[in-house]
């Protein structure tokens, strides 16, 4: 109990990005669907820092820095907010996905819901791009420095093997939750509301400007234009799609 405590008081954001995936969540799916997806997406995410931490996959080797992080909670070695993140980050790709391709995840077939899972696993991935070369300089700023690469890469210090890895866990845990879903429909069955769609690619900007925001106070200008580039060109594209579909 005093780990999550800690954690809770040391890493307040990540728990304020949570406690907002679960309103939303809530609003969209109903308990159920967010349940599910919050305990799968962090078995998920665990398993795969658990994999990487001990063989380098799916994100490349890297190793966390105990010393860095007292009296917070673990799991087998991983830091228990660090997978907890997972469901919320996905969750924000996923519904981005669903808003640009205007899809509600159900009554589709197998090749359109192949392509939103590829879609929110692809915007995860970005967002983690924006995530990861600012995490990677937590010494800077109040994450700490609480890992590293054995083998740093060349964007900003973090491996392509990371960014592989970011997309490989987000289409696992989507891919996972959609087929649930449609093996339980009845017991999965959305919570009926005026969605407000927009909330969704609010929350992903809000996770991404959230970053940009830290990455410029720390006085890193060239991450800081290259990340807010990227969040750029999504909102591009939202704006784009918007236009070109304005009565869905």
């Amino acid at each position: 109990m005093y780990g999550l405590i800690a954690s809770v008081i040391k890493r307040p954001y990540v728990f304020i990005f949570l406690a907002a995936y679960l309103f939303l969540a809530w609003r969209r799916w109903g308990w159920r669907r967010t349940l599910l997806w919050l305990v799968s997406g962090y078995g998920i995410a665990w398993l795969s820092e658990f994999s990487s931490i001990h063989n380098g996959f799916p994100y490349g080797e890297y190793h966390y820095i105990y010393e860095n992080m007292p009296g917070e909670l673990m799991v087998a070695g991983v830091p228990f907010f660090d997978s907890l993140s997972y469901p919320f980050l996905i969750f924000a790709g996923f519904t981005t996905a669903a808003f640009m391709l205007r899809k509600k995840v159900s009554g589709y077939g197998l090749r359109q819901l192949a392509q939103i899972a590829i879609l929110g696993a692809a915007l995860t991935t970005l967002l983690d791009v924006i995530i990861d070369p600012v995490a990677e300089r937590g010494a800077q700023w109040f994450l700490g420095e609480i890992y590293y690469y054995a083998h740093p890469g060349w964007y900003f210090g973090v491996p392509l093997t990371n960014f592989a890895g970011w997309f490989l866990v987000p289409l696992a845990v989507i891919a996972f939750n959609m087929l649930i879903w449609r093996t339980a429909p009845d017991f999965f069955q959305p919570r009926p509301c005026r969605r407000a769609e927009l909330l969704y690619p609010a929350f992903y900007t809000g996770i991404a400007l959230f970053n940009i925001v830290v990455t410029f106070w720390i006085g890193a200008w060239k991450l800081g234009l290259c990340s807010s580039g990227i969040l750029l060109l999504v909102i591009a594209f939202l704006a784009t799609h918007k236009t070109l579909n304005p009565k869905s």
